[in-house]
């Protein structure tokens, strides 16, 4: 099942972001989007609150996929990073 954003914000350290995310069952899933994945989704490179804001959207659509895909993290959890927002960047070539 897919998950639906609640909430996303910038880490107090600004090196990576958080999205709360409401799955159907069992509670919240937290995913972290990387430096990385906020530096590489659009020019010029920025790692801050609004970048996010501004594609939170496709955070969060990458992060559902992820996880109806089971792609997680070794810990069990989604992560969303620059391969991830490489590989929807080619799928959406004039989105970003």
């Amino acid at each position: 099942m897919p998950l639906k954003l609640l909430s996303g914000m910038m880490k107090a350290s600004g090196d990576e972001a958080l999205l709360i995310m409401e799955r159907d069952v069992g509670g919240d899933e937290i995913v972290v989007v990387t430096k990385e994945a906020l530096l590489d989704i659009a020019d010029p490179p920025l790692c801050n609150e609004c970048r996010l804001q501004q594609y939170v959207t496709v955070f969060s659509d990458i992060a559902s996929n992820k996880f109806d895909g089971k792609k997680l993290t070794s810990d069990g959890h989604v992560a969303v990073t620059a391969t991830d927002v490489s590989a929807w960047k080619a799928l959406h070539p004039d989105a970003a």
